[in-house]
């Protein structure tokens, strides 16, 4: 695998070059601070540039062409990375060695076409595109309640403090997308254009050279942006911790358990709190949670731990009956003390390694999974994928027990779907 950056000052085009994958992957990305009011905008701005342009004004106009681009694929997606966000349009395509002539060149076109020449008329976005996006997302928002684990998740994160960055609805919120206008989404659009830090990543068995001279070709951008952005958020500790239940329409009752994560190293971050995770919560059958309130007290169907790197956060969720969560409060608690006191066997710490490193070689198999490991390796210096399973490997038992110590509860949160 050959990773070269070309750096042109106003943007930067990275080139993973690999024969491992028969297709190819284009990402260009738009990274700036995030900010709460812009989050609905701009996962409408996101899905209505990739609904139309000018050149394919209509959806089916975007389906025919890709269809006859060897049915290539074209998506934005908006993700969050502590206190910035990435706003990446992604490109899956044929290796052109497998296609007819001026297969490339077109290829590299289309996203760039649907960026860079929207659907805009007298500084308005095409109206029924506009209309047809904004139903769709203003569903996906209210959709949120449907699902009671996920909306008991957000609550107790808004719970734990509705001022951090950590508590914010990405998919958006009724009342701003009630605001946006179509000229209000020009304005959006051509902030991101403006502000963001741009790079584009390229992974493929292709002539990188000659990609890059194709991007230069189809991307113009001149303005050369020096933001600074942030990663990792600290969330305040809690010296009383917090207990909250609210009540839903639900069959079932969600309970949720909020820890921070207090100062950790960058090797604890992004190595130490996986493995620790795995043993705790994450492992399926084998985990001290799952053991606890579903193998031995049958109280849930399932439980897990979620590691949030960024927030400096661990989750724990379950669907429980709300007659047993101080039990189940009391078993999170002891799992965890268990941690701290270094009660699980070098087979344990064995095997969260090996199902660690078999996650990680599932992820050298996607271009995404590649792609993002270059990219953190880029913002935060993380090791690549050789490195990272030789740090995986020598994580040992007292690492493991020194990160248990640095785990404060913050929130324990429960969103009851019984009597009020």
């Amino acid at each position: 695998m050959e990773y070269k950056v070309y750096d042109y000052n106003s943007y930067r085009i990275h080139t993973i070059k690999t024969d491992k994958f028969k297709n190819c992957t284009l990402e260009l990305m738009f990274r700036n601070k995030l900010e709460k009011d812009k989050i609905t905008e701009n996962n409408m701005l996101v899905d209505t540039l990739m609904y139309s342009s000018k050149k394919y004004p209509t959806r089916r106009d975007v389906s025919v062409a890709l269809e006859n681009l060897y049915c290539s694929s074209v998506r934005g997606v908006i993700s969050r990375t502590g206190e910035s966000y990435i706003i990446s349009f992604i490109t899956d395509f044929l290796n052109p060695k497998y296609c007819e002539e001026g297969y490339l060149e077109d290829i590299i076109a289309f996203p760039f076409e649907m960026i860079l020449n929207p659907n805009i008329t007298c500084e308005e976005f095409d109206r029924r595109s506009f209309n047809i996006v904004k139903n769709r997302l203003k569903a996906d928002i209210l959709s949120l309640k449907e699902n009671a684990m996920r909306y008991a998740l957000r609550r107790s994160l808004c719970n734990m403090d509705s001022e951090s960055i950590s508590s914010y609805n990405m998919v958006g919120n009724i009342d701003d997308l009630d605001n946006i206008t179509t000229s209000s989404l020009v304005n959006t659009y051509y902030n991101m254009l403006n502000d963001s830090i741009c790079d584009i990543y390229v992974i493929g068995n292709l002539d990188m050279d000659y990609i890059v001279e194709l991007i230069r070709k189809n991307f113009v951008n001149k303005t050369i942006k020096d933001n600074e952005l942030g990663f990792f958020i600290n969330n305040k500790l809690r010296s009383k911790v917090l207990d909250i239940e609210e009540h839903g329409d639900y069959e079932q009752d969600s309970f949720v358990m909020v820890y921070n994560l207090d100062k950790l190293t960058k090797r604890e971050s992004y190595l130490v709190m996986r493995l620790f995770n795995l043993i705790f919560g994450t492992g399926g059958l084998t985990s001290k949670l799952y053991r606890y309130l579903r193998e031995e007290n049958s109280l849930c169907y399932s439980v897990s731990s979620m590691f949030q790197l960024f927030d400096n956060l661990l989750i724990i969720y379950a669907g429980i009956e709300k007659k047993d969560k101080n039990k189940c409060v009391k078993l999170v608690k002891k799992a965890l003390k268990e941690m701290v006191n270094g009660e699980f066997s070098d087979e344990e710490l064995e095997n969260a390694k090996k199902n660690c490193i078999s996650s990680l070689k599932m992820s050298i198999d996607t271009p995404s999974g590649n792609i993002n490991s270059y990219l953190f390796h880029e913002l935060l210096d993380f090791p690549l994928f050789d490195e990272r399973i030789k740090d995986i490997k020598s994580v040992t038992k007292e690492e493991i027990i020194n990160v248990a110590k640095k785990i404060k509860l913050n929130t324990i949160y429960l969103l009851s779907g019984g009597d009020k």
